[in-house]
């Protein structure tokens, strides 16, 4: 009730508010963590190679945590902003370590990508890696790099921001965001397209 009718729900390159919404988007975001958790949880007992869960460490269990609390800090962030909590155009407390944070995501899931099991739902699931498992290894090593990369990226962009423009630094994201995808999906059709005509 304390929240006035218009909350912040979108902020730009240079950590000002740019998208407004209805305050009942409160309660929404709110929800979607534990909605998100209770997905996590389901995943692994419905996947055919559920036992890709078991045998990858403690990766898919760390993932789901930070992931979550991430998901429940940005769920926070408009009603923070509203009470002063976050000041309202403060760079390093939304833009930067937003930037920063996802890229640590990154970075950390990209560590931890090669070692991932063959499954339908968690890593790099190409048509040809989902084919054959030595595919699956080695895209997921090379996405692996990929996602640290982009990572890498991200927090570069988060820092920089404060001095380009939003447009420049949307544009340097997406370029690396779909070239790390668009790598991926090559470097993995390479590796089947080489493997039939050593069959051949």
């Amino acid at each position: 009730p304390s929240l006035p009718a218009q909350i912040p729900t979108h902020w730009g390159a240079d950590g000002s508010v740019n998208g407004w919404g209805p305050r009942w988007m409160a309660s929404a975001l709110g929800v979607l963590p534990l909605a998100l958790l209770a997905m996590f949880c389901v995943v692994p007992r419905i996947d055919p190679k559920g036992e890709a869960y078991r045998t990858s460490g403690k990766f898919y269990q760390g993932f789901v945590i930070a992931f979550t609390l991430f998901m429940c800090a940005i769920s926070w962030l408009g009603e923070l902003t509203v009470w002063g909590v976050v000041p309202a155009g403060a760079f390093f407390t939304v833009s930067a370590v937003f930037s920063g944070v996802v890229g640590l995501l990154f970075i950390g899931v990209g560590n931890y990508l090669p070692r991932v099991k063959q499954n339908y739902t968690l890593g790099i699931k190409t048509p040809w890696a989902l084919a054959d498992p030595e595919n699956w290894r080695r895209t997921q090593r090379f996405g692996g790099a990929c996602f640290m990369v982009l990572g890498i990226g991200l927090i570069v962009m988060g820092v920089a921001g404060s001095v380009l423009s939003s447009e420049v630094v949307a544009a340097v994201i997406a370029v690396l965001a779909f070239g790390s995808v668009g790598a991926v999906y090559v470097y993995s059709y390479l590796l089947w397209r080489k493997s039939q005509r050593a069959a051949r």
